[in-house]
């Protein structure tokens, strides 16, 4: 077993999450390990315990949530299950004959969580996150958007990553503070010269799903507040870097195209999402973001957007706080 801190949750892993380990003094939040038993190829859900249902058409996998006696079973057609207990506590993980460990252990950081966090009642974005002068900055949006290659891009300048692709969210009062997650980030082969960025070297290995995953100067203080969130529209034709703030109304709408977990069909979920989503851009400043598209990727776009953001004060005393991009 291995023990990891993510989105808040303490966990016991014995599948490898590729996750820094942690020393946890009290008993994990989450336990996950692998069964003993086989992948019932033949089970299908009740229609009545249907959570989510979701099938990518490009790469053609699906994935299915429902209900069970015990618990809950995620299953990824063709790969792996995970079974979970009522409490969301205990999870036992399966593979699919043929199934790859290294892409369960993609969709157990990411879907996995992100199901387990939704139904305990988080907020969850669909976003990468990092931690800038003394603010904490998301870029979210459907994949392929570059939300990861924006948050690369920061953290190259000198901003530490809070998660990647997962965000979870807890709204406080007037405040919306994010949690920490990953501290690897996910590059689309396109994005991945990006580690050439960093004057000093980050280990770089490739996931089974393709991508290239850069670990990054992480932030392990503690949730952070949420101070703005950027959805990128990437244009190869876009000569500039633009800002444009958007309506909570507006952020919104737009937000809700980029679940984090496509299909969900169960409607107190839905409603539950729905309503904290209004209330965080009630709280949270949303921009749409026109972004000069590489490769190759002008490094600087991360100084612009601090200063179209206006977050060139560091600390609040009139300190201007520069960042080296190479």
């Amino acid at each position: 077993m291995r023990f990891h801190r993510l989105y808040g949750c303490t966990i016991a892993s014995d599948l490898d999450l590729h996750l820094p380990e942690v020393d946890i003094c009290l008993p994990p939040e989450m336990t996950l390990r692998r069964s003993s038993h086989s992948v019932d190829v033949g089970w299908w859900p009740k229609p009545a315990d249907l959570l989510a249902q979701s099938r990518d058409e490009i790469s053609g996998t699906s994935y299915l949530a429902s209900r069970t006696s015990q618990g809950y079973r995620v299953r990824f057609d063709g790969l792996c299950e995970f079974d979970l207990s009522a409490g969301l506590t205990e999870v036992t993980w399966k593979l699919f004959t043929g199934g790859d460990p290294e892409l369960a252990s993609v969709v157990a950081v990411g879907a996995l969580m992100a199901f387990r966090l939704l139904m305990s009642g988080h907020l969850v974005l669909h976003a990468s996150a990092v931690h800038v002068r003394s603010h904490g900055l998301a870029f979210g949006g459907a994949k392929g958007m570059g939300k990861s290659t924006m948050a690369t891009l920061m953290c190259a300048g000198g901003a530490t990553i809070l998660t990647d692709d997962v965000a979870r969210i807890e709204l406080n009062g007037d405040r919306a503070l994010l949690s920490p997650g990953t501290e690897e980030s996910r590059l689309r082969p396109p994005s991945a010269s990006l580690k050439e960025l960093f004057s000093t070297p980050r280990v770089v290995r490739t996931t089974s799903d393709g991508r290239n995953a850069i670990s990054l100067p992480g932030w392990r203080n503690g949730p952070v507040a949420l101070d703005a969130l950027v959805i990128p529209m990437p244009s190869r034709d876009q000569t500039e870097l633009a800002l444009t703030p958007i309506s909570p109304a507006q952020a919104l709408v737009l937000l809700g195209f980029f679940p984090p977990l496509p299909g969900w069909v169960h409607a107190e979920v839905l409603e539950q999402q729905f309503n904290q989503l209004a209330d965080l851009v009630e709280r949270v400043p949303v921009y749409l973001a026109a972004v000069p598209w590489g490769p190759p990727f002008r490094t600087e776009m991360g100084m612009q957007l601090l200063e179209l953001l206006r977050w060139d004060d560091a600390s609040g005393d009139g300190t201007v706080e520069k960042i080296d991009y190479r």
